[in-house]
């Protein structure tokens, strides 16, 4: 255990981490209006039927400072692979699925001169300040209910139809993040290792850092946070990057290894793996420190003066 805990710095730093309640509406006023644009069964892309649902770190509570993006999947009525037909028969390509979706929203006048696409686009982009992304999707062959996963979406770059587990890589984050599990503390460490990461100005994508934590023992993340923080830096810290990118880490899904060139490339995961072990040689020494101003100086070191104060009043 900590000699110094610093519980009120930490709670310091965590209220300039999160997202503000004027974010957290602007975000939930937003998905609502294009939800109902999209789910209209009199409007343009009523003939795919789409059911909107929220994935990403707005969904999952992990967004840190504002909400810049909402992440909106379209599950369209279409099945893949299979027949590739909506209502009426006609055949419908990635192409056609993504001129359907955004229809309505070129229609409007509130979006239409902010959606962007092209036909090699993930999703479809709506600036709006907010960024809004849309995913459109369609159901795996031989499913027909809208909750059971996976989905499938269509990845541009390697031309081909792949699975999706949004709602269950939300649902497995859940259960990761319960009392009896972490003490509700590993959602907090994502979003701290999501702001080392842009301290830093590191390359890595929030899903494999959601990954990587989940792969992690329940025990680490119990605690305050001058100890399970210090617990999870020790243990990225106590094998090399190399032994790290030798092992498989899977999704929480476990649909795939995220320490493969194709997820995470290696140089990227050295880097990180760089900066978290000079990070834990930090978390080591404030943990054991005597000295206040030292511990405090240490955080500091680790997650940025602007955030971590040297005093609380």
């Amino acid at each position: 255990m900590a000699y110094f805990q610093l519980s009120d710095h930490f709670a310091s730093f965590f209220r300039r981490l999160n997202p503000s309640a004027t974010f957290e509406a602007q975000a939930s006023r937003e998905y609502q209006s294009i939800k109902a644009l999209l789910e209209d069964r009199q409007g343009l892309a009523a003939e795919l039927s789409p059911r909107c649902f929220l994935q990403g770190s707005y969904r999952q509570s992990t967004a840190i400072y504002t909400i810049n993006d909402v992440d909106i999947v379209a599950l369209c009525e279409l099945w893949q692979p299979g027949s590739g037909e909506g209502g009426g028969g006609r055949s419908y390509d990635r192409h056609v699925i993504f001129d359907t979706i955004a229809a309505p929203l070129l229609a409007d006048q509130r979006y239409r001169s902010k959606v962007r696409y092209t036909q090699t686009s993930m999703c479809i982009k709506v600036d709006l300040g907010i960024k809004i992304e849309i995913l459109p999707v369609v159901y795996a062959a031989g499913n027909f209910d809208p909750q059971k996963e996976p989905f499938r979406l269509y990845r541009p770059e390697r031309q081909q139809w792949e699975d999706g587990y949004a709602r269950y890589h939300q649902a497995y984050l859940s259960l990761k993040n319960d009392d009896d599990r972490t003490g509700g503390n590993f959602i907090p460490a994502i979003k701290v290792m999501k702001h080392i990461r842009s301290l830093f100005g590191l390359d890595a994508v929030s899903f494999h850092i959601e990954c990587l934590l989940h792969s992690f023992p329940d025990s680490l993340f119990r605690g305050a946070p001058a100890d399970y923080l210090a617990n999870i830096l020790l243990h990225i810290a106590s094998k090399g990057a190399d032994t790290w990118y030798g092992e498989v880490c899977k999704t929480p899904c476990g649909d795939r290894d995220i320490f493969t060139g194709a997820e995470w490339p290696l140089e990227s995961w050295r880097t990180l793996h760089g900066v978290i072990s000079k990070a834990a040689t930090l978390a080591a020494a404030a943990r054991v420190s005597s000295n206040w101003s030292q511990a405090v100086e240490f955080w500091q070191t680790i997650l940025g003066k602007d955030f971590f104060p040297a005093t609380v009043t």
